[in-house]
């Protein structure tokens, strides 16, 4: 009898164990569960154009900004401000021109990392090309462009900064769009136009001439760059941090491992190896195209003094480009990258990058040291 209870004993306690380890693991799973739903999002709208745009697709595919609590989610939507003024999304990942503008006639908008730079072609007319093959010729001649791209206030900041030229010397000619400026320089209504690098084969079916890339003229602009809602952006900084933190390690990756950058872009494009290598790597077929994240508000505030020119942004009472344009994000997502990886040259260089990319905001010696 002694014996059956002490084996009953036994099994009872067996029972008890089991059930505790059974309902451990179940709290375990649960916690991991609710550890993964409780990963903040914010949600990015890009334009179905540019979805191959690398370093986003890098850093959600391999959820490079889980580990500091987010889980980004990206929306192809349509080219408008609205979505972003409203609050219905959080950020932009493509443009430059519009949130440049609505921010400085007083959206509550932010600026606040890169997405490209580059990627603009200046085309002639075939009867003229060979006069105008240097800029400083330009004069009396006109240029057709799409109105509030990045090319038409670049070419009008670089025509006005090297040769003092305005719309007095030049005949600007404002277009729908770059296929449209296209058709009107082949046919001798404009004489010259720049376009994206993406319209290379249109323009030359139609007898256009290549007389130079946009960074012929203007080294190292800045085209698109991401913007945030105002009150997003405010509420949820550190989500903005890891964010930037994400596309930093990811332009390590672009630039280092090609091959699961272009594993990741053929997933989201469902296009062959060479046409990945032709619009993300090959610098000559994108007009020396390049995607490095930083913000680079030194060029952005060429673009922004040309629209306060042109009066795009209001002449009157300008808000400050620095009001809305946040290099402060970027800054501490790469300073926080370069501590996690303190012997990695190439984030230490990520940083001499920014200096010599950002020196132009206001304040920025006290705040930022040349190296860290």
């Amino acid at each position: 009898m002694k014996k059956k209870l002490k084996v009953s004993k036994i099994l009872w306690s067996i029972e008890i164990a089991s059930v505790f380890l059974t309902s451990c693991l179940f709290v375990s799973c649960n916690s991991k569960k609710e550890k993964k739903a409780e990963l903040a999002t914010l949600i990015f709208s890009n334009s179905s154009s540019s979805a191959y745009t690398p370093l986003y697709n890098i850093s959600v595919a391999d959820g490079l900004t889980e580990k500091d609590g987010l889980k980004p989610k990206i929306e192809l939507i349509d080219d408008s401000m609205g979505p972003l003024q409203t609050g219905k999304i959080d950020g932009r990942i493509n443009n430059l021109t519009k949130p440049l503008i609505a921010g400085g006639n007083g959206a509550d908008i932010y600026i606040f990392v890169g997405t490209m730079g580059g990627g603009h072609i200046v085309y002639a007319n075939k009867k003229i090309a060979d006069k105008v093959r240097d800029p400083k010729n330009w004069k009396g001649y006109k240029v057709g462009l799409a109105i509030q791209v990045t090319s038409q206030l670049v070419l009008n900041s670089f025509l006005k900064e090297a040769y003092g030229y305005t719309n007095d010397d030049i005949d600007f000619k404002y277009l729908d769009s770059d296929p449209v400026a296209i058709g009107a320089c082949s046919k001798g209504e404009v004489d010259i136009t720049s376009v994206y690098y993406s319209q290379r084969e249109l323009a030359e079916s139609q007898g256009l001439v290549e007389i130079a890339e946009l960074v012929d003229y203007s080294p190292d602009y800045a085209c698109c760059r991401q913007s945030a809602n105002g009150k997003s952006f405010r509420k949820n900084r550190p989500l903005y941090v890891a964010w930037s933190k994400g596309l930093i390690e990811a332009w390590k990756i672009y630039n280092n491992d090609e091959n699961r950058t272009i594993e990741i872009i053929q997933e989201i494009t469902h296009q062959d190896e060479e046409w990945i290598r032709n619009h993300i790597y090959d610098a000559k077929g994108t007009a020396h195209i390049t995607f490095n994240p930083d913000p680079y508000y030194n060029g952005v505030l060429k673009q922004y003094r040309i629209s306060v020119d042109q009066g795009y942004i209001n002449k009157e009472h300008p808000r400050p480009l620095e009001e809305y344009f946040d290099i402060s994000v970027y800054a501490d997502a790469l300073k926080e990258v370069i501590a996690e990886h303190p012997g990695d040259q190439f984030y230490k260089d990520m940083w001499v990058y920014f200096v010599a990319h950002n020196d132009k905001y206001p304040g920025f010696a006290e705040k930022y040291p040349e190296t860290l």
